[in-house]
């Protein structure tokens, strides 16, 4: 059950809420690959985007969610920006949770829900922090040293503690949404501070990731009021709604988690 609950979150939907934004953080990153410059990944969120963009010397590619319409994955190379409907996918998550409650007599939707937020509930991806130091945490994967993850305490040089709580806060808003990203690291940027955020209280600044060989550093952070209009799709951009294709492979990964017996 705790695996159908990671696939089954992947294509789900949001929440209602304002569209006006009153928040704003722009975060920017280096990605260093074999100690070598590699990407930088930014990201800007208001209370109605959260859009990240990756830059690389010879492409771009960007995930953004807006509230109330979908997730976009925009390939700027191809001009095409792929969309997952968020009235489409709320429906059909809303059904998937109802059907998952039959196999967890007792939970609300709401329940499994958070079940399904906590990383302990994915073993398969779920990686553990023990505390190193006062500014250093080790990840480990089943009992292999995977990460090294540098942290500041609140207050620090980048952001306050309140707004480190509304971007969790948005983080977390984000996984109600149709989901699919870039497969550029393991797990995208701000998923990995909500899901660090179960295990620590600090705001992770620097990370090392030794199967991918890569190190990704906080540089700068910016609370400066940001132009919605710079994170709209331009006009040129083709959008390709692949909704329809997501909702089937949900349907398709439910049979084969059916015939392996991983539930009923």
């Amino acid at each position: 059950m705790k695996n159908i609950f990671k696939f089954i979150i992947l294509l789900t939907a949001s929440l209602c809420c304002s569209a006006h934004a009153k928040n704003n953080l722009s975060l920017n990153y280096q990605v260093t690959k074999e100690l070598n410059h590699f990407a930088y990944i930014k990201i800007k969120v208001t209370d109605k985007y959260l859009r990240t963009d990756y830059v690389l010397p010879n492409k771009t590619f960007t995930e953004m969610t807006i509230k109330d319409d979908g997730q976009y994955i925009l390939d700027h190379q191809k001009n095409i920006a792929y969309r997952l409907d968020y009235a489409l996918n709320k429906e059909n998550s809303d059904k998937a949770f109802t059907d998952m409650m039959k196999y967890a007599p007792g939970f609300t939707k709401e329940q499994i829900y958070e079940m399904s937020l906590d990383p302990k509930n994915d073993p398969n991806n779920y990686i553990a922090y023990e505390k190193e130091g006062d500014n250093l945490f080790i990840g480990y994967f089943d009992d292999e040293k995977v990460q090294t993850v540098k942290t500041s305490s609140f207050p620090n040089q980048f952001i306050s503690s309140a707004e480190y709580t509304w971007l969790l806060k948005r983080a977390r808003e984000d996984t109600y949404f149709g989901k699919a990203f870039v497969g550029f690291l393991d797990v995208p940027l701000i998923d990995f501070m909500r899901k660090f955020k179960y295990d620590t209280n600090k705001m992770p600044t620097e990370i090392t990731l030794y199967n991918e060989g890569k190190a990704v550093s906080l540089k700068t952070v910016s609370n400066s009021v940001i132009d919605e209009g710079e994170l709209e799709i331009k006009a040129q951009f083709k959008v390709k709604d692949i909704t329809h294709e997501s909702i089937q492979f949900l349907k398709n990964l439910e049979s084969i988690a059916k015939e392996t017996g991983v539930i009923e």
